[in-house]
């Protein structure tokens, strides 16, 4: 909690900074909950960590507002509607970071009563870019007066507990100028409450027995599905019957599809590509449920493909099928068939 004097002017600043590992902007907080009815917050952004830091505390106030803004001035509906968008994932972020230390989310429910009921405010400044970082009391008793931290602390964690921040303590008249400006921007912010409330509502909601059931499975499958090396040992038909250098040659095209977004089989004849390319549509169509398009030579359609296809592959084939074959010449453009007809007759 330092205090700074100059002799050049004769005054002293009291200034939070987060270095006093006794004393940072949470606890100076914290301290000002007891003698406050209500606190305006100024924030470049707002994340879940301050409000559960202030835990215990904050509930002593009747009233918090939080005036956030964005990085950049947000001036369109369009443009708006993506800002706080962008709040709200932010905030969902910040809570499934709470969650790792904070497993049950203590202290989020208070929070989510806090929204329902209006003790707890949010809204977006969106006129012009707003970048303000101010905690302003209002004071129970008159007695004590209002206070003000004004400085670079943004509502978060780790502004409150964390980075090396400068804040400094105003009192007396500046004070109710403060309020004036936080009142004069807060009539032209929109209210983004309802938006705030829902992403704390979803971490909060109570889940069904089956919810939890159903959770817990995938959980504890998420570890056990079969890996495609595991598929191919297991439950592939063609992976068993291709020769070393045939396996060699199906891993390549796949590593090299993944890299340059496809791949050749420039094999000699005799050598296979067929059994390949067999593998490659199980692979596709029955391992990873992708919809696989073949084309084929006409010639070679139904006395080799599909041939190979229905004694290989006969799964692919029933029910809902995703294999379709397709002759190389369903390519062509109906003006070159007729062209191409019209020339063969021709040549006839």
């Amino acid at each position: 909690m330092p205090t700074r004097s100059s002799h050049k002017v004769g005054s002293e600043l009291f200034i939070v900074d987060n270095s006093d590992e006794d004393f940072k902007a949470s606890r100076y907080l914290r301290d000002w909950c007891e003698f406050s009815r209500q606190f305006d917050i100024a924030s470049g952004f707002f994340e879940i960590g301050a409000l559960l830091e202030l835990d215990g505390e904050w509930q002593k106030l009747d009233k918090i507002r939080i005036l956030m803004g964005d990085e950049v001035s947000k001036r369109t509906k369009k443009a708006f509607e993506n800002a706080v968008g962008a709040v709200s994932e932010r905030l969902n972020k910040s809570i499934e970071i709470a969650k790792t230390k904070n497993h049950f989310l203590d202290g989020v429910d208070a929070i989510v009563d806090a929204l329902r009921t209006g003790k707890i405010e949010c809204r977006v400044y969106r006129k012009d870019k707003f970048h303000a970082k101010a905690y302003i009391t209002h004071a129970r008793k008159e007695v004590i007066g209002s206070f003000a931290l004004v400085g670079s602390s943004n509502f978060t964690l780790p502004g409150l507990t964390q980075n090396i921040e400068l804040n400094v303590q105003i009192s007396g008249t500046p004070v109710a100028v403060l309020q004036e400006w936080y009142e004069e921007h807060w009539d032209q912010a929109e209210d983004v409450t309802p938006e705030i409330l829902k992403v704390a509502e979803r971490h909060t909601r109570p889940y069904s027995p089956f919810e939890t059931y159903a959770r817990s499975l995938q959980q504890y499958f998420l570890g056990h599905e079969e890996t495609a090396g595991e598929w191919e040992k297991r439950n592939s038909r063609i992976f068993p019957v291709l020769a070393k250098y045939q396996k060699d040659g199906y891993g390549g095209l796949l590593k090299r599809a993944e890299k340059y977004g496809g791949a050749f089989l420039c094999d000699g004849v005799g050598l296979g590509k067929t059994f390949i390319g067999l593998m490659l549509i199980e692979r596709f169509a029955v391992h990873e449920k992708k919809n696989v398009a073949l084309f084929v030579p006409k010639a070679a359609k139904e006395p080799v493909w599909e041939r190979e296809l229905r004694n290989r592959l006969p799964d692919v084939f029933k029910g809902y099928s995703r294999l379709k074959i397709f002759s190389h010449t369903d390519l062509m453009r109906e003006k070159s068939r007729k062209n191409s007809n019209v020339s063969r007759k021709k040549r006839t």
